[in-house]
């Protein structure tokens, strides 16, 4: 190329830059702008506001005590170095340059969770100016702020967090830092989530004097008041630990002859052990309250134990009969004619074994007369004393066999009958218990969750 060529090019860029207005501002307003230095002077306060938008709730990590948000942070201030008067560049009244080619308000999340608490301008972000000196740059941002979880009422809770912003090196009289103090933060742009419902978002503005400085130092705060929706922990935890309880409850109503009680409220009790482990996995290790949950888990691992106790209860009574204990005539009176009319349980009753009784002393009597009949005989002719004593000794033992098995039938139907009577009253307790529990269960869940 030669040196015409050479020329020719460096006159065309020249009348370029000269024909585009943008870049002739752009040339004049940074020729001795020095973004080190703040624009305002020793003794002058500069005016910035900031608006934060909630955009999105990410997360809120209950083990961490950690907040994640998306935000929109805009800010703007008035800049006397970068005004210009629009008459000499064609009316251009506003231009966009990158955030960083700039000064910025240092401006950090004091309660922030990560590392890196400023909220620093990029590349990526153009400021925009206006003629008249107005800067404004608008932010991105993923919030991770600590927010203190208050787990008493979980799944049922509400948590209050809240989001400072401060200058890190400016005090109030050099930067004073507003947001429209005690005014309703915009939801306009907020996105829902599936977990928290925001109920309300306030913005406040704090100057406070420390004792070792006599200025001012302004924070602004944001405060976040979210609602959990509870229905997936209703469904997927609640509802589990309600089922396995009435599970343990409906072991007290298995037959004790199956031999099953105890083992259905061993493996209900289990259950219930492990899903409250699956909920200590979510929660802060924290003993400054119990979580609402965990204390109805508490409660219903309580309830199940109590059946097992009851079933233990129910198996002695249903085995006492067999120990030859007879049944109290006041408990048979309570159980038998009152509980059991109460519970719709109908109960049969052996027949009495006094008429059986009243059957011996006849029957020995016809006894004592055939033995009187034949001792009679003993003085007639031709009766052999041997053959008589023969007859009486084989007639007294047979007396004493049949008066032994009558004995022992009585003896018997005397254990079956108290036996049974034993059985019954355990079908009744054990039907009562069932629905005491069983009201006691349900009134639980209902206080607890409404």
């Amino acid at each position: 190329m030669d040196v015409k060529s050479v020329l020719l090019f460096t006159g065309w860029m020249l009348a370029s830059a000269v024909c585009n207005p943008k870049q002739r501002l752009v040339a004049d307003l940074f020729r001795n702008y020095d973004k080190r230095v703040e624009p305002f002077g020793p003794n002058t306060t500069l005016d910035v506001k900031m608006d934060l938008t909630l955009v999105q709730i990410f997360d809120v990590d209950e083990k961490k005590q950690v907040l994640t948000t998306n935000c929109w942070i805009s800010l703007y201030w008035i800049d006397a170095a970068l005004a210009w008067q629009p008459e000499k560049y064609k009316n251009v009244t506003d231009i966009r340059i990158p955030a960083d080619s700039i000064w910025t308000p240092d401006l950090r999340l004091r309660n922030s969770a990560e590392v890196n608490n400023q909220v620093s301008s990029s590349g990526l972000n153009n400021a925009v100016l206006v003629s008249s000196g107005i800067v404004s740059v608008s932010y991105q941002v993923i919030l991770k702020t600590w927010c203190q979880i208050d787990v008493a009422s979980f799944p049922m809770d509400q948590q209050h967090c809240v989001m400072t912003f401060e200058s890190w090196t400016y005090n109030g009289d050099q930067l004073n830092i507003s947001n429209g103090e005690g005014e309703e933060a915009p939801l306009d742009e907020y996105m829902g989530n599936g977990e928290w419902e925001v109920t309300s978002f306030l913005k406040y503005r704090h100057a406070v004097r420390y004792t070792c400085c006599p200025e001012p130092y302004i924070t602004l705060k944001y405060f976040v008041k979210l609602k959990r929706w509870p229905l997936f922990f209703l469904v997927y935890l609640m509802m589990p630990c309600l089922i396995i309880t009435l599970v343990a409850l409906l072991g007290l109503l298995v037959p004790n002859e199956s031999g099953e009680k105890i083992s259905i409220g061993i493996t209900s009790l289990l259950s219930m052990i492990a899903l409250l482990l699956v909920i200590s996995t979510w929660l802060p290790s924290t003993s400054i309250a119990i979580p609402l949950l965990g204390r109805y888990f508490v409660i219903n691992i309580f309830i199940v134990s109590l059946s097992i106790c009851l079933a233990v209860f129910t198996l002695n009574i249903h085995h006492r009969g067999t120990r030859g204990h007879k049944l109290p005539r006041l408990v048979k009176t309570l159980c038998f004619g009152f509980l059991a009319r109460i519970l719709l349980i109908k109960i049969d009753l052996p027949q009495t074994t006094d008429e059986n009784m009243t059957l011996i002393p006849a029957d020995d009597e016809g006894m004592d007369e055939g033995k009187a009949a034949l001792t009679v005989t003993e003085g007639q002719p031709g009766g052999g004393n041997n053959v008589v004593d023969v007859l009486n000794r084989l007639l007294h033992t047979v007396e004493k066999a049949v008066d032994l098995h009558k004995r022992r039938i009585t003896t018997q139907d005397s254990l079956d009958e108290a036996t049974y009577e034993w059985k019954q009253l355990a079908i009744v307790l054990e039907r009562a218990l069932t629905i005491i529990v069983l009201i006691v269960t349900v009134c639980t869940a209902i206080v607890m969750f409404t």
